[in-house]
């Protein structure tokens, strides 16, 4: 009895020291998601410049990352830790499937629309009059509405007996519709647009010159923040799909050998979850509408701050000036009334 007591809480301790050393990893994470994609938000908000059609594309990506940031990396971190009831550890185990499901598939297809607008705005610009601001927000709303469907498909047969294989199909499904697929136009959009940007002719009067190779520096400048980032999402979120589905696989062939998945899951619950960060530093600090909107907003805050340091110096020389004159004023009276007892002996 009191042997299988110790190995139980032996257990117990290894597993929250795990829980400890994951969440050193991932809170940090979790923070700087929320900051970089709060300044996103802070922006849209204070400037109006930034609210066009193709931007809303990066605020639904925003709202996306800021998700994981605020829900899915403290459900990773929970499921480290012995708080969740085992009655209700299915329930949690599904909403945790769910929710990285969700975010996955969301920021996938955020990331091939806001490609495709850049497509069409370089490769096919007679066709890009289509994209609207009401069309845009059709297309978010879609985005949101097929990912929801994708995420929650497994409720359906939650309790079925042949849930395993279902998760099998479930994973094999967004690893080729959510994941390849997109990538392959990715891939292919890509090499269009620097083919066309490249192969742009330049006109001989030195103004117009002047004029498209700033825009084509534009041009390359965008293909190359956008490629970053289809690029970073390749790197943290292929993992995690493959991973998935070899997870679903062992399940239903009833595997015991888990402890390289685990592992292999621990290493990439890092990498992953960086993409939320990265994604709006990179169209932050790299987008030029969005840098001159964030720089206007920090040198207004240092105008202000330097008028109201002005307006302290200005207000302290005052209450100075006045004490001065009065102490003068003071010593002045003083001198008077001695002169004129004076005068009296």
């Amino acid at each position: 009895m009191n042997n299988s007591a110790s190995a139980a809480f032996k257990l117990q301790n290894q597993v929250e020291n795990q829980g400890l050393r994951q969440m050193i990893k991932v809170l940090p994470i979790a923070i700087a998601i929320i900051v970089t994609n709060g300044l996103v938000f802070f922006l849209f908000y204070k400037r109006k410049s930034l609210r066009i059609k193709s931007n809303y594309l990066l605020l639904g990506l925003a709202v996306c990352d800021f998700l994981t940031g605020a829900v899915n990396i403290p459900y990773f971190i929970i499921s480290f830790f012995s708080v969740v009831p085992s009655r209700m550890f299915d329930q949690f185990a599904f909403w945790f499937y769910a929710l990285h499901t969700l975010t996955a598939v969301s920021a996938a297809y955020h990331i091939l629309v806001i490609t495709a607008e850049k497509f069409l705005a370089i490769a096919q610009p007679l066709r890009h009059h289509i994209v609207t601001k009401k069309a845009v927000f059709k297309v978010l709303a879609g985005i949101w509405f097929t990912s929801a469907f994708i995420a929650i498909i497994p409720l359906s047969w939650r309790n079925a007996k042949s849930k395993s294989l279902a998760l099998i199909i479930h994973s094999s499904f967004c690893l080729a519709l959510v994941f390849l697929v997109p990538y392959v136009f990715m891939v292919y959009a890509y090499t269009v647009m620097f083919k066309v940007v490249s192969g742009r002719k330049r006109p001989s009067q030195h103004g117009h010159k002047q004029r498209l190779q700033k825009k084509n520096k534009t041009d390359r400048k965008c293909i190359f923040v956008f490629a970053l980032m289809a690029a970073i999402y390749l790197c943290c979120w292929l993992p995690y799909f493959t991973l998935m589905l070899i997870i679903n696989i062992k399940i239903y062939t009833k595997s015991n050998d888990f402890v390289a998945i685990e592992k292999a899951t621990n290493a990439f619950a890092v990498i992953r979850y960086i993409t939320s960060a990265t994604n709006p530093l990179l169209y932050t600090f790299f987008k030029r509408d969005f840098w001159i909107a964030l720089h206007g907003v920090s040198v207004r805050r240092n105008s202000t701050s330097s008028e109201n340091s002005s307006l302290t110096q200005r207000v302290q020389f005052s209450l100075r000036y006045f004490s001065v004159k009065r102490q003068s004023r003071s010593l002045d009276s003083s001198k008077s009334a001695n002169n004129t007892e004076l005068s009296q002996l």
